[in-house]
């Protein structure tokens, strides 16, 4: 079952946690304890380019807004700063993508609370959300904390949530690998592989994109997929698998195998290593090309606005 969450109406938005009894108090409410980034909700519609995504990964929600990473990063602060600066582009993306641990450590159904509200602007303004699951995310408990008749279910992967992302250029494929909650590393499962082995064979001419949490991880300690090797083995010779995006490590960095780009997001919420960026990923496929443009949250990073160029296989 894909996690998927369609645009809202600005009446519906209102009426789900943004209650018109509530509108005056939003004008004074502090900037970090509103329910997400209030900015766009009346914004006139813009317009959309169809090729262009914008990419989170590791938001870390938690259910206290106010709750602070150890580095004393604020999750939510930095979600929030993220979500304004999409809802800001003057041409906006097609979709929203988030690459998993969208909860902060254990998927508690109060964080999935947070994250939906969090959501709520983007969706507001036109943006489908795609959600992805990492390995600090719960399924049940997301599920439960989106609304019933927004619930999208397949039959071909009833326990994982995947999903297919159709652009006119490329076709975006978001997949599971949430093993375990809490446990660091991942897998994808041969159900999984099965099922994205025969969506790319029923269409080998798109160009297509995979998007997961964990990375793929050949040398141990294995700290990302566990199934590796077959994942390598299905898509390698794939040539319409073009790229491979991964969160997880909380790194921005690329390198190519066999002329497949893979990439590693930044994280959104917040970095281990304070040489590395937190942010988003602005991208934007085209024939045979994607350009992937970083968005840092980390105030004079050196690699904010840092562009990648990459040409299909």
């Amino acid at each position: 079952m894909p996690v998927t969450l369609p645009p809202i109406s600005r009446r519906r938005f209102l009426g789900r946690g943004v209650a018109t009894a509530a509108a005056a108090a939003l004008a004074a409410c502090p900037r970090d304890l509103l329910a997400g980034p209030a900015t766009t909700a009346a914004a006139p519609p813009l317009a959309v380019d169809a090729n262009r995504i914008a990419l989170f990964s590791d938001t870390h929600l938690n259910a206290d807004k106010l709750a602070l990473h150890k580095t004393g990063v604020s999750m939510w602060d930095h979600f929030a700063r993220a979500a304004d600066e999409v809802l800001a582009l003057p041409v906006r993306p097609a979709a929203v993508l988030v690459n998993g641990d969208v909860a902060h450590l254990s998927g508690r159904p109060a964080d999935y609370v947070t994250v939906i509200e969090g959501l709520r602007p983007l969706r507001a303004a036109g943006l489908p959300v795609h959600l992805g699951l990492g390995n600090h995310d719960h399924r049940a408990n997301l599920l439960a904390a989106v609304p019933s008749d927004e619930r999208h279910r397949v039959a071909a992967l009833p326990q994982r949530s995947v999903s297919v992302v159709r652009t006119p250029t490329a076709d975006w494929y978001v997949l599971d690998s949430l093993a375990q909650t809490n446990l660091t590393p991942g897998e994808l499962g041969a159900e999984q592989l099965a099922w994205l082995g025969q969506r790319l064979d029923a269409d080998p001419t798109r160009p297509a994109v995979i998007l997961m949490h964990h990375q793929p991880d050949r040398e141990p300690p294995i700290t990302g997929l566990t199934d590796t090797a077959p994942f390598l083995d299905l898509v390698l010779p794939r040539q319409q698998v073009k790229a491979v995006l991964f969160g997880h490590t909380h790194v921005w960095r690329n390198y190519e195998r066999e002329g497949l780009h893979f990439i590693n997001l930044p994280a959104t919420a917040y970095v281990f290593n304070p040489k590395q960026p937190s942010g988003w990923v602005d991208a934007t496929t085209t024939t045979n090309t994607m350009k992937l443009e970083l968005r840092a949250l980390t105030p004079d990073h050196p690699l904010d606005k840092q562009v990648l160029d990459l040409k299909w296989r």
